[in-house]
């Protein structure tokens, strides 16, 4: 039997669609994301563009063979040249007269912040209403490069993200001894929230916590205290309908002594990537309750649910 999932399939937000050291300036590439095929392409003085992939004229794909011209881009079919902030088409080498303005492409809302190239999505056309924030720790010298984990994932990004309230799995998904205290809440688009942790290690057990912020869906940072700090920024974007990639980068506080950063860097990544695994199959097969029975022991689902209907067109969550 088919499995549910009662929910819009992309919710509202930024989103990632590459890394920024993924593109070059000069450099054209096709993408999917959000049941869209779009072009990403950096321009001459350096901007991240992205626009609808065809071209209006006979639908040739700009992300194969296109070419960057200054601030413009160019269709590899007929050489039309389209304006790259505006989607306005600026040239046709071999025609006398223009088509008419409506022969343009859409343009999407971009940002790059934490080398990371984002697009803004809305259901409803909306502009952006908030921003991605800097994460000051990755800049600051004081930790080391990233560790990138990519993961495509056939679920609900909203399901996904309801771990970070859920106490009581870590104990039955993941093996802790006990079900850690949890405490979770919004402030506008950003979920805040912090689990205590206790770590198993060769010299004993060490006490630390997990601080979550969550902006929208598609973007959040993770600090891991108790063994050595951790920064975790974690992006997913959906490809198609309940199927989503996710990229997950692991930042190690630096210790002094590169070989131990290297080693605690990748024990941290290969325990994180093996429990985001054992969620998989829960994530992959589960069906979706807009009324869930919920207990005393269920830390903040129902905070999180409230925070999760403004990512979704009003009503459609009800």
């Amino acid at each position: 039997m088919k499995r549910l999932i009662d929910l819009p399939p992309h919710p509202n937000g930024w989103f990632r669609v590459c890394e920024s050291d993924e593109l070059t300036v000069g450099q054209v590439e096709p993408k999917h994301y959000m049941g869209h095929d779009l072009v990403l392409f950096r321009t001459e003085s350096g901007k991240v563009r992205v626009l609808d992939a065809f071209c209006p004229h006979l639908g040739a794909h700009l992300g194969h063979g296109g070419k960057v011209e200054g601030e413009d881009i160019r269709c590899p079919f007929h050489a039309w040249k389209f304006d790259s902030e505006t989607g306005e088409l600026n040239e046709v080498p071999y025609a006398k007269k223009m088509p008419p303005k409506k022969a343009c492409i859409n343009t999407w809302p971009v940002c790059e912040v934490n080398g990371i190239v984002f697009v803004w999505y809305d259901s409803e056309g909306r502009p952006p209403s908030w921003d991605i924030p800097e994460v000051p720790e990755i800049n600051s010298g004081e930790y080391t490069d990233p560790i990138k984990k990519t993961f495509v994932i056939k679920a609900h990004p909203q399901e996904m993200a309801e771990n970070l309230v859920d106490p009581a799995h870590f104990k039955y998904i993941h093996g802790n001894d006990t079900v850690p205290p949890a405490e979770a809440e919004a402030d506008g688009h950003i979920l805040k929230g912090k689990i205590d942790l206790t770590y198993t290690t060769p010299r004993g057990d060490v006490e630390g916590y997990v601080d979550v912020s969550a902006y929208g869906f598609g973007f959040g940072r993770t600090l891991f205290t108790g063994v050595v700090d951790t920064i975790v920024v974690i992006t997913g974007t959906v490809v198609e309908d309940f199927k989503q990639e996710v990229v997950i980068r692991f930042y190690v506080k630096k210790m002094g002594d590169e070989g131990a950063e290297q080693a605690v860097a990748q024990a941290f990544t290969d325990e994180v990537s093996k429990q985001f695994l054992e969620d998989q199959p829960i994530w992959e097969n589960k069906t979706y309750w807009h009324k869930p029975q919920l207990c005393d022991g269920d830390g903040s689902i129902a905070v999180f649910r409230r925070w999760s209907k403004q990512f979704y067109p009003e009503g459609s969550l009800q």
